[in-house]
C-alpha cells in the first residue's frame, strides 16, 4: 500500500508541475482559470491511487547498435542450470529451529504503521474539526435584513469574525453595529466563498493532505487553494464596495478579531492578511469571472495531461542492429558572395555585393540594401543619412568610384574585393597581432597551429578559415581581409559582418591594445554594480555643465576629453555651438540615472529649452565621451494633414529637437524638409523596420511619403511628435494615439524573457530581431550580460505602459534588483529594445 500511495504521490506532483508550468509559460495570471485547474489536478490527485496504470501505451525501444556483424554470436546462448547442493538428513532425526543472529526489523511493516498512525490523527482532526464547526453553526441565530444576501447567515457568540460553513454564513454579534459598508464587504466576500463551494473544495483538498501527508504538494495545494479562494472573494467584496482601499482598512479590521476553527473559512487570517493587502492595493484591475464553458473547457485541456502522469509506457525491444556507417566531417562552409569593398575614409567602407543579377551594396554600420539602378545607369542606395548615387558602370571599369553623398562628392577607394585569388601557402605569423576595430575594441589575432583564431574584445574566440591571399572568414559569413602597406607588410585588416557592414581596423601595438583592453574590462566590472545603484559618478555634472559653456564660446577644452571625444567634437565644434547657443543659458540639470553603458543620463533645462546627456566618466577624470539630445521646447508639435503641404513653410530659428522616426508601414518611406518657400527637400529613404533621427528645431515640419513621394502625413517636431511611428493604421493620426493603447503588445512579455534569458546566456537569438536590434544587441552584449549577472535570477516581469514609439514599458524584477525595459514586437520579431532609464 505504501508503495502505491508513494508512485501515486510522485504522479499527482509531476501532474501538478506541469499544469504550474503550463500557467506560467501562458501567462495566465487570472485566478479563476488558476482555481479551475487546480481542482481538477486535485481530484485527480484523489483518484490518482484507483486510476494509475489503467492507459498504458507500448512502444519499440530501438535497441543499442553494435559494432560487430550478425554472425558473431552463435543462434543460441545461454547460462546452462547448475543444481545447488544438499546436506544429507538422517532419517527420524528432528529438525532444530534456526536461529537468527540479529533481530529483523521489518521496515515496510513500521512505515505502513507510521503513515496509518499520522493520516489517522490528520482525519481525525478533520472529522473533530467538522462536527464541532456543524455543533456551532446549528446553534448559531438566523437572521434577516434588508442588506442579507440570499445565503443562510447566523448570529453567533463563538466566533469572533466572520467565517464560513458549509453553506453557512456565521457573523458575531457586533457585526450590527458595523457600518453599512463594512457589513455589505464582509457579506460579499463570504457570500462569494458559499457561492464557489469553496467549503468542499478545501474540505477534499484537507482530506488530500491527511491521505497524502507525507508529500509536501499536497500541503501546498491546501495552501493554494485557500489563497485563490480568498482571492476571489476579495475580488467580489472589492467589486460590490467599489473601494480597494476602504477594503484593505476593513480586511486589517477583521484580522484583529477573527478566530476561526478547524473547518471554517475565516475572511481574514493573521497569516495571509498583509498579502492580500499588499495584493489588493497593488492590483490594476479586478480579474474577470470565468463561466463554465470556459470551465470546462480548461478541464478538458488538462485531462490529457492527468492521462498521461496516470498512464505507463511498456517497451517491446526487437532484435538489436549493426552500427551504421560513420557519417564523416562536414566541411567548413566558404564564403560566396562576389564583392567589392570601397574605403570611403579612415574607417568607413562602402561594399556592393553581386548575386547573379542582383546587386546590394551596405554601408559600414548599416543595412545590405538591394540596389536601385535607373535607366541612365545610376545606382542607388538609401542611407539612414541620406542617398548615396554612384554610376554603376564604373564601379566595373574603375579601383575608385566617385559617391554623390547629400549634394556633394566622395572619393571611394576600392581596398579589397573577393572572392580573393588564390596563393601559394604563407606564413599565419605576419597576421597575428592586434587590430584597433572601434575606440574601445581591439581584434585580437592569435595562431593555433596551422589555423587563426581571431577574439574581439568582450566576445569569445573563433577559428577562421582560409578564403585566398589575405582573406578569411569567420563560420562562412563574417570576413577578414588583411591589408597591406606600401612595404607590402599587414597594416589594416578590413571586418565585413552581415548585419554591421565592412569596417577598417588599423594595427596597434600590444601596449595600446592592453591599454584598450585593460580599459574595457574596468568598464565591464564596474557598469553591473553602477547600473544596480543608479548613483552618478563623482564630477560628471559639473563636466557637462563646463563643456556647455566652453561650446557656447566656441572654444572647447579638449584636454579634458579623450582623443576620440576630442576628434569628433572638434569635427562638429561650429554646429554645436550654433545649438548650444540657440538653446541660451543653463537654468537648472538633474540627475535621471545611469544606462547600461555606464554613462550618467542628465537631464538640462536652459532658457529656450531642454536636453538630455549622457556622459562617460575616464578614470583620469576626462569626458571618455558624451551623448547629446536636443528635446525642443515646451511646444506640443503635431501632425498636419497631407492637404495643407501647399501653405506648409521652412522655419528657422526655433529651439533644437531631435526627432527619431520609425518606419512600421511594411514598406520604404521618404522624408522632405521644407525650404523658406515651401518647396520639398529630399533627405533621406528610411527601409521598413528601420530608424530615422534628424535634429531640426521645433515647429519646423517634415514630409513622409510613400516611395512614390505621395504624401502620407505631414509631422511639425515638438514635444509630443520626437518620437513618432509611421504605420498604416494610424497614418494622419493625432499624437499620443500609442499612450490609448492600454494592454501589452501581444507576445510582447514572452519575447522579453526569451531576450533576456539569452542575453544572460550570451546567446542572443538574432534571428528573432531585425537588423537594427540585431546591430544594438551585438554592441551592448558584453555590458548588458554583466550586468543581468549581477542582477541574477529573473523572477518577475510586470507591463507598465506603452512609450510614444509604440514599445511596450515592462520592470523586471530580479534577484538582486529590478531594470526597466522597452521593447517593441511585429510579427514575432523585436523591433525595437532599450534597457535602462529612458526619457
Amino acid at each position: 500500500m505504501i508503495a502505491a500511495l508513494a508512485e501515486a504521490a510522485l504522479r499527482s506532483f509531476a501532474l501538478g508541475g506541469v499544469v504550474w508550468i503550463g500557467l506560467i509559460l501562458f501567462r495566465v495570471r487570472n485566478p479563476h482559470i488558476h482555481m479551475t485547474a487546480w481542482v481538477v489536478v486535485l481530484l485527480a490527485s484523489l483518484a490518482m491511487p484507483f486510476v494509475m496504470h489503467w492507459p498504458t501505451l507500448t512502444l519499440d525501444r530501438m535497441p543499442l547498435s553494435v559494432p560487430v556483424p550478425d554472425d558473431a554470436w552463435p543462434a543460441d546462448f545461454a547460462m546452462p542450470e547448475r543444481p545447488q547442493p544438499s546436506l544429507p538428513i538422517a532419517p527420524a532425526a528432528a529438525i532444530a529451529p534456526t536461529v537468527k543472529a540479529g533481530v529483523s526489523i521489518n521496515w515496510w511493516m513500521v512505515a505502513t504503521t507510521v503513515y496509518a498512525c499520522v493520516a489517522g490523527l490528520l482525519l481525525l482532526r478533520l472529522a473533530i474539526g467538522l462536527c464541532l464547526t456543524w455543533r456551532l453553526a446549528r446553534a448559531a441565530r438566523p437572521v434577516k435584513s434588508r442588506e442579507m444576501i440570499d445565503a443562510d447567515v447566523r448570529v453567533s457568540r463563538d466566533v469572533g469574525g466572520p467565517v464560513t460553513f458549509g453553506s453557512t454564513i456565521l457573523v458575531p454579534p457586533q457585526f450590527f453595529r458595523w457600518d453599512a459598508k463594512k457589513r455589505l464587504a464582509v457579506l460579499a466576500h463570504e457570500g462569494a466563498h458559499v457561492a464557489n463551494g469553496d467549503f468542499y473544495v478545501l474540505l477534499l483538498a484537507s482530506l488530500n493532505r491527511a491521505v497524502f501527508w507525507f508529500s509536501p504538494f499536497s500541503w501546498w495545494q491546501l495552501t493554494r487553494l485557500a489563497e485563490l479562494a480568498e482571492i476571489i472573494s476579495d475580488a467580489r467584496a472589492i467589486e460590490m464596495i467599489d473601494d480597494r482601499l476602504s477594503y484593505a482598512e476593513i480586511l486589517l479590521d477583521v484580522a484583529t478579531s477573527v478566530k476561526p476553527r478547524p473547518m471554517e473559512l475565516a475572511m481574514a487570517q493573521v497569516s495571509t492578511v498583509r498579502a492580500r493587502v499588499e495584493r489588493i492595493i497593488a492590483a490594476a484591475a479586478m480579474p474577470v469571472a470565468v463561466g463554465w464553458r470556459k470551465r470546462l473547457w480548461i478541464a478538458a485541456a488538462i485531462v490529457p495531461v492527468v492521462i498521461v502522469s496516470a498512464g505507463m509506457i511498456a517497451y517491446r525491444t526487437p532484435d538489436p542492429v549493426p552500427a551504421g556507417t560513420d557519417l564523416g566531417q562536414v566541411p567548413a562552409e566558404h564564403y560566396h558572395p562576389f564583392v567589392n569593398f570601397y574605403a570611403m575614409g579612415p574607417a568607413s567602407v562602402f561594399a556592393i555585393f553581386r548575386e547573379g543579377d542582383e546587386i546590394y551594396g551596405q554601408l559600414t554600420g548599416q543595412r545590405r540594401l538591394r540596389l536601385t539602378v535607373t535607366n541612365d545607369g545610376t545606382a542607388s542606395y538609401a542611407a539612414s543619412f541620406g542617398e548615396i548615387t554612384f554610376p554603376i558602370d564604373a564601379e566595373r571599369r574603375s579601383s575608385e568610384l566617385t559617391l554623390r553623398m547629400n549634394g556633394r562628392d566622395v572619393r571611394a577607394v576600392r581596398v579589397a574585393e573577393m572572392p580573393a585569388p588564390a596563393t601559394d601557402p604563407v606564413s599565419l605569423d605576419q597576421y597575428v597581432g592586434w587590430y584597433k576595430v572601434a575606440p574601445n575594441r581591439v581584434l585580437t589575432v592569435r595562431r593555433d597551429g596551422d589555423r587563426l583564431q581571431v577574439q574581439e574584445t568582450g566576445q569569445g574566440r573563433a577559428p577562421v578559415l582560409a578564403e585566398g591571399t589575405d582573406a578569411f572568414s569567420v563560420h562562412g559569413d563574417h570576413l577578414l581581409i588583411f591589408l597591406r602597406d606600401d612595404a607590402t607588410s599587414v597594416s589594416r585588416v578590413l571586418v565585413q559582418t552581415i548585419t554591421s557592414g565592412a569596417r577598417l581596423a588599423q594595427r596597434i601595438d600590444a601596449a595600446e591594445a592592453q591599454a584598450i583592453e585593460t580599459d574595457f574590462a574596468r568598464r565591464l566590472a564596474e557598469v553591473p554594480d553602477r547600473f544596480r545603484e543608479q548613483v552618478p559618478a563623482a564630477g560628471s555634472k559639473e563636466a557637462i555643465l563646463t563643456g556647455i559653456e566652453d561650446l557656447r564660446r566656441g572654444t572647447p577644452n579638449y584636454d579634458r576629453m579623450s582623443a576620440p571625444l576630442a576628434a569628433n567634437i572638434h569635427r562638429r565644434v561650429d554646429e554645436l555651438r550654433a545649438t548650444f547657443v540657440a538653446l541660451g543659458a543653463v537654468e537648472t540639470i538633474f540627475f535621471r540615472g545611469v544606462g547600461p553603458g555606464g554613462y550618467d543620463i542628465y537631464g538640462a533645462k536652459f532658457e529656450n529649452g531642454t536636453a538630455e546627456f549622457r556622459v562617460l566618466l575616464e578614470p583620469d577624470g576626462k569626458a571618455g565621451d558624451v551623448i547629446f539630445r536636443a528635446d525642443g521646447n515646451d511646444e506640443l508639435g503635431g501632425i498636419v494633414p497631407c492637404s495643407e503641404e501647399a501653405n506648409v513653410r521652412g522655419r528657422a530659428g526655433t529651439s533644437p529637437i531631435r526627432i527619431m522616426v520609425y518606419n512600421e508601414l511594411g514598406d520604404d518611406i521618404r522624408i522632405f524638409n521644407f525650404d523658406a518657400d515651401g518647396n520639398r527637400r529630399t533627405q533621406s529613404i528610411v527601409r521598413s523596420n528601420m530608424t530615422w533621427a534628424s535634429t531640426t528645431t521645433v515647429n519646423n515640419p517634415w514630409v513622409i511619403a510613400d516611395q512614390s513621394g505621395k504624401c502620407l502625413e505631414i509631422l511639425v517636431p515638438g514635444r509630443q511628435t520626437r518620437f513618432h511611428n509611421v504605420e498604416a493604421s494610424n497614418l494622419g493620426a493625432r499624437p499620443g494615439r500609442a499612450a490609448r493603447r492600454a494592454v501589452p503588445i501581444a507576445d510582447g512579455e514572452a519575447m522579453l524573457r526569451r531576450y533576456i534569458e539569452g542575453v544572460g546566456k550570451g546567446q542572443p537569438d538574432y534571428d528573432h530581431m531585425t537588423t537594427e536590434v540585431a546591430n544594438i544587441t551585438r554592441q551592448q552584449l558584453p555590458f548588458d550580460q554583466a550586468i543581468l549577472a549581477r542582477l541574477g535570477t529573473l523572477r518577475a516581469v510586470s507591463f507598465h505602459g506603452v512609450t510614444a514609439l509604440d514599445s511596450d514599458i515592462y520592470v523586471a524584477q530580479f534577484a538582486n534588483g529590478s531594470a526597466e525595459w522597452r521593447i517593441g514586437v511585429r510579427n514575432g520579431t523585436i523591433t525595437k529594445i532599450a534597457l535602462g532609464p529612458n526619457f
